[in-house]
């Protein structure tokens, strides 16, 4: 099954609480951004995975990066971060499905192990 991107619609939200989740930090408008977007979505991952995207232009971006000062050290997107059991466990720029990949594995969920 094809990955489903998703638009992260509540900066608040506990993310990769059920299952790991990538969140993908651009905006409509990078070119690198939605090259990485066709890439995931033609993608066939092992283990589960939910994929939101975030348009750090947007409102719910806004709210995001107010409430994770981080971001304010971005300096390149596509920015991805990876959740699992509601904590990031890794963060990196570009798009390339080997790193992902990496990054899942190296996760500790099982379902990536």
């Amino acid at each position: 099954m094809d990955v489903d991107i998703q638009v992260l619609e509540d900066a608040s939200a506990v993310l990769g609480h059920d299952r790991p989740t990538l969140l993908v930090l651009g905006r409509p408008s990078c070119d690198d951004c939605q090259r990485w977007y066709d890439v995931l979505r033609s993608w066939t991952p092992d283990g589960e995975l939910e994929v939101l995207s975030l348009d750090l232009t947007g409102e719910v971006g806004m709210a995001y990066k107010a409430q994770n000062t981080w971001t304010e050290r971005i300096d390149f997107i596509p920015f991805n971060v990876l959740y699992v059991n509601g904590q990031s466990v890794s963060e990196w720029r570009g798009g390339s499905l080997e790193r992902l990949i990496d990054h899942l594995r190296r996760s500790g969920d099982a379902s990536w192990s």
